[in-house]
């Protein structure tokens, strides 16, 4: 049986884009919510342009198969553009439920 997979991805968005940052993060979030092996997905302010958005994956290569998919090339283009100006991910276990 596979780990339950906890993910925590922080966005910082350029000085002033706060809400346009949250507007993309959404549209990411609920296409994170459709998928099958999402168990849970949330997005929260952290402060001023700063976002966090948290999932909760029945296993690590459903996280991985996730971040593969076509529209997570909506995060590259935050990057390239600009809007995202620092971004950190980390993946830890979670209990098994």
């Amino acid at each position: 049986m596979n780990q339950a997979i906890n993910s925590l991805a922080r966005f910082q968005a350029r000085e002033g884009a706060g809400e346009e940052l949250r507007l993309r993060l959404c549209e990411l979030l609920l296409r994170a919510r459709r998928d099958p092996a999402c168990r849970d997905c949330e997005l929260r302010h952290e402060q001023a342009d700063v976002w966090q958005l948290q999932g909760r994956w029945d296993s690590e290569q459903a996280l991985e198969a996730h971040l593969c998919l076509p529209h997570l090339q909506l995060l590259g283009q935050m990057v390239e553009s600009g809007l995202i100006r620092r971004m950190e991910m980390s993946v830890e276990e979670g209990s098994a439920e």
